[in-house]
């Protein structure tokens, strides 16, 4: 018995020691002139998972970082400086300034800025980041600009305004779409660069599909096994997969009371998937109108199911948020959560869901018949006047 108790014990150790081995340690040494008395805050997104952190300040205007990350890590740094944000409407309505981005891996970075315009700070260390820079060289003055004039825009107010609004939208969808043709480009020729995957990641939406997948096929095999590269391959063949007209891939997730619900078991009826969260604001405003369209037409075989997807990192605050607003919306309908076994089965990724909320209506067969992103018009309830009539 002691002899088997050895065994367990050591292949844990063991466990324990190949995991910490994955992990690396990064070190974020910054320097950012007027920051002192200020917050530095760095969003960490390693793999699919997104952790913050909070430099700590050894002196002034000196911020230190450090921690672990699986592997090659974007992290998007903010402050809480005044220039960080612009106050559009006077009582609090605010737009934040661009993030400085950059990447961290196997070496120590180090940052050199000023706290009026953080996003365009010098940033050193590692092989991403000399990449990447190459890049941000051509960007960042497009970012500049393009922050200048939406802080512009904001002085025009009125109807009377609207030639100055349209002409300042017009100059920032130039540049805008510089920004994205110099990022594609770039996609094309790091083909082994981890920068490319987080790029073309953003960017997917942008691509016509055939030109999406042959971006995607022309990563390394490396770069495609990555957690992000996993990921946009999913949303690849999700786009192909959930297009009107295909069958809905299958999928289980756990309901309200920790039960496995599957797809599968709604076959027979009208079923309108609901992607959601309750962080969501259109989401939740467009509840009540769902809640009247659940009650006309639920005796005639229509059913709702709604996938809420939450922002919290962890599972026990994600569950927790979505069952306060399920209970707080008064939703009757079926509900699970996409957070549970997120890894394993990821159902945003599965359904190329691009913005929230999305909606899509299956027929008694499973077959998409309808999709919505957005909360635009009243095509789905026409959609459902088709089905079940007034």
């Amino acid at each position: 018995m002691m002899q088997k108790s050895t065994i367990i014990l050591a292949s844990t150790m063991l466990l324990a020691t190949l995991s910490r081995a994955q992990e690396k340690r990064y070190a974020i040494s910054a320097d950012i002139a007027g920051a002192a008395g200020y917050r530095l805050s760095a969003s960490v997104v390693d793999g699919m998972h997104r952790t913050t952190d909070t430099g700590h300040v050894r002196s002034g205007d000196h911020f230190e970082f450090a921690g672990t990350i699986k592997g090659p890590a974007l992290v998007m740094m903010s402050s809480n400086h005044p220039s960080a944000r612009f106050e559009m409407v006077k009582g609090g309505m605010f737009m934040p300034a661009p993030t400085l981005e950059f990447f961290i891996d196997d070496k120590p970075v180090t940052i050199k800025g000023d706290a009026s315009e953080l996003f365009s700070a010098t940033v050193t260390g590692g092989k991403l980041n000399e990449a990447f820079n190459s890049l941000k060289k051509k960007t960042v003055p497009l970012t500049r600009k393009i922050w200048e004039l939406r802080r512009e825009m904001t002085k025009y107010k009125t109807p009377a305004d609207s030639n100055q609004r349209k002409a300042i939208s017009a100059s920032i969808q130039q540049l805008a779409d510089e920004q994205e043709k110099l990022q594609k480009a770039f996609i094309a020729s790091h083909p082994k660069s981890y920068v490319s995957v987080v790029l073309l990641s953003r960017l997917y939406e942008s691509y016509a599909i055939n030109d999406l997948e042959k971006a995607f096929n022309q990563l390394s095999p490396d770069m495609k096994a990555t957690p992000m590269g996993s990921n946009l391959a999913e949303r690849i063949k999700g786009i192909r997969t959930t297009a009107v007209g295909s069958k809905a891939p299958a999928f289980t997730k756990k309901d309200l009371n920790g039960n496995p619900l599957s797809l599968s078991s709604l076959t027979g009826k009208y079923l309108l998937i609901d992607f959601w969260g309750s962080w969501c604001g259109p989401c939740r405003q467009g509840n009540p109108h769902l809640k009247e369209l659940y009650a006309k037409y639920k005796e005639k075989g229509f059913e709702i199911l709604g996938i809420a997807s939450e922002k919290s990192a962890e599972l026990a605050d994600a569950e927790e948020k979505w069952k306060k607003a399920v209970q707080t919306d008064g939703l009757p309908w079926l509900h699970v959560l996409n957070d549970y076994d997120k890894d394993q089965q990821d159902l945003v990724a599965m359904y190329a869901v691009s913005g929230f909320p999305t909606k899509l209506l299956l027929d008694k067969s499973g077959r998409i018949i309808f999709k919505e992103v957005g909360t635009g018009g009243d095509e789905l309830d026409k959609e459902l006047r088709k089905i079940f009539g007034e």
